[in-house]
């Protein structure tokens, strides 16, 4: 690989903060099941938060609107979430107002195209992957890390001497200062392919994570909308 520099911010205490409390349902009302996904906060419209959603690959963009506003920080918009909600209509995965319970934000970056030396340790740390799916531009990960407060390195890098190729070669960076003896966190994070995924040359990528669930280490998401995992 090619080496070039640029900092990859390092994202520590991943984990998120509720903006509303859950509201709870009586025992006579109807049950309607919430649905929790990752959507693109767009800012309040109105006194309303909005948000984008692609629910995966290349569906059709949704409009979400809020019974709420958010209060976060103008820097963190737009900005990537995991929201928990109900369709004021009943009816899932169609563009309309909803009924907002909570708002968590997620591990946020765009794909880093340069290379520098300390991203060599890409595979330092595993990850354990519950789940990584595309939605539009964004790739996104549900993984299990080890939880530590001090800084460490946790982005995903492309390879710059395959940007010039049909499918680039991606690396989820995950390298902690110093060996750390403790728990593990569930955490969720979205990154933004568009610096690499929006080259007319490019077809797709493929994404290398140092697997600790299965033996599954490569991932490679297509503009056909196909995605799939290769055993490394």
């Amino acid at each position: 690989m090619k080496h070039t520099s640029v900092l990859c911010r390092l994202l520590c205490g991943l984990m998120l903060f509720p903006f509303l409390a859950c509201r709870e349902e009586g025992l006579d009302s109807d049950v309607v099941m919430p649905l929790t996904d990752i959507v693109t906060y767009t800012g309040n419209r109105d006194g309303h938060a909005e948000f984008t959603l692609i629910k995966v690959d290349d569906t059709p963009e949704l409009l979400l609107t809020a019974d709420a506003p958010l209060n976060v920080d103008s820097e963190r918009v737009p900005g990537r979430m995991l929201i928990t909600y109900i369709p004021e209509s009943g009816r899932p995965y169609e563009s309309g107002s909803i009924r907002f319970l909570g708002a968590s934000l997620i591990n946020f970056a765009p794909v880093r195209t340069e290379w520098r030396d300390e991203y060599d340790r890409w595979d330092a740390d595993g990850v354990y992957l519950y789940s990584i799916w595309r939605s539009g531009t964004y790739v996104n990960l549900h993984v299990r890390l080890t939880y530590s407060t001090d800084p460490r390195l946790f982005c995903l890098v492309a390879d710059p001497s395959t940007l010039e190729q049909p499918v680039p070669d991606l690396y989820l960076v995950h390298a902690l200062q110093k060996p750390v003896d403790n728990h593990d966190r569930a955490y969720y994070a979205s990154f933004d392919l568009s610096p690499v995924w929006n080259s007319p040359s490019v077809e797709g990528v493929r994404i290398h994570v140092a697997n600790t669930n299965l033996d599954k280490h490569i991932f490679t998401f297509t503009k056909n909308g196909a995605s799939g995992n290769d055993a490394n």
